[in-house]
């Protein structure tokens, strides 16, 4: 299922887009990406796209249709910066077979307001988002989720965030709803681990994209009051380059036997901007990043009383060396070490919540 979002966290302006990395193998630009890779991930566009300093939208469904709204309204934006106005009557105006196929979603700043607008979206008012908009398959779950929650301090480990990286981390902290809400309509939604999300707010004097986030995918299981967990299973490192959007994961995959260590699978995907062609050239020039982050966002998959359940623990690290996890390179695998103290700590948090301790 895709999801598409937009809130107000922390007065900031906030809209996610979901990745769905995860799943079944594909055609498309990420899949003919020149890295080589053992783990295959499906053709991805990005879902979140700037249209100016002063705008950003995100989009769900069919990609053709996607690409001759966004390109129109890029076109717009290069003519003049876009305004509530235009926006509105410019979507007023579209064929109304679109509203069946495409979702719109996204933010424009005129002077010193933030105003949202939406197509074809679910729309609520929550108490500690604000009012919602948000498209895709997931949508309907989604504000359903959000809605009655009131708010609370966002919860980060590790160094002390503040203004920006205090928004980022409940940023972060929002996407488990996001994932909740896309997991839960799944017939077998544990073989979506390992999707993430791109974020976009208002950075300085314009919208941008947040990168250099990690997420951390575990299992755990609640019976008779007993927490088991398990992981990480997948971990999606994501970051830009310019535009260009990089995703690293690496992947466990049990071995053949019970007793053999499990087997680590790594891919590098690189996804162009929305509605542009994938440079070959480019795309094998880049500097790939480590799988540190300043964001690191663990995502626990919670199977309790045969319901799925999602919690996610933030880590926030200005030095980019997380507590929780470290990386380091070694005969060209990627190996990675626990800290096992933050495991115990990550069990404990699903205990208490999902075993009444």
């Amino acid at each position: 299922m895709t999801l598409i979002a937009a809130v107000g966290l922390d007065t900031f302006p906030v809209i996610y887009g979901d990745l769905l990395v995860s799943g079944l193998d594909q055609s498309g630009p990420a899949a003919n990406a020149p890295t080589e890779s053992r783990w295959s991930i499906p053709g991805i566009d990005q879902k979140v796209v700037l249209l100016g300093d002063n705008c950003v939208v995100a989009w769900a469904g069919a990609v053709a249709l996607a690409r001759t709204v966004i390109g129109e309204l890029r076109a717009m934006a290069l003519q003049a910066p876009l305004s509530i106005a235009i926006i509105d009557r410019y979507l007023a105006q579209l064929d109304p077979t679109v509203n069946d196929e495409l979702s719109l979603v996204g933010w424009v700043k005129e002077r010193e307001d933030f105003h949202q607008f939406w197509y074809r979206a679910e729309i609520v008012e929550s108490a500690m988002f604000g009012r919602i908009s948000a498209g895709g398959g997931a949508a309907t779950r989604f504000v359903k989720l959000a809605a009655p929650i009131s708010g609370g301090p966002v919860s980060a480990r590790g160094d002390a965030p503040d203004g920006l990286e205090r928004a980022v981390a409940s940023m972060l902290s929002a996407t488990s709803l996001l994932l909740q809400a896309e997991l839960s309509g799944l017939s077998n939604p544990l073989q979506h681990l390992g999707d993430g999300f791109e974020i976009a707010t208002f950075v300085g004097d314009k919208f941008a994209k947040v990168g250099d986030i990690a997420f951390v995918w575990w299992k755990a299981d609640v019976d008779g009051g007993q927490v088991t967990l398990s992981g990480p299973e997948c971990i999606l490192k994501q970051d830009y380059s310019g535009e260009f959007l990089l995703l690293r994961a690496l992947r466990m995959r049990p071995g053949k036997l019970a007793t053999d260590q499990p087997v680590l699978e790594e891919a590098q995907r690189v996804i162009s901007p929305f509605g542009v062609s994938i440079d070959a050239d480019h795309a094998t020039s880049i500097s790939w990043p480590g799988m540190e982050a300043t964001f690191t966002c663990h995502v626990v998959v919670v199977r309790s009383a045969g319901s799925l359940s999602v919690v996610n623990q933030i880590e926030y690290s200005r030095s980019r060396t997380p507590r929780s996890i470290r990386f380091s390179l070694d005969d060209g695998r990627v190996p990675f070490g626990l800290n096992q103290q933050f495991c115990e700590e990550l069990t404990q948090r699903v205990h208490a919540g999902f075993s009444g301790g």
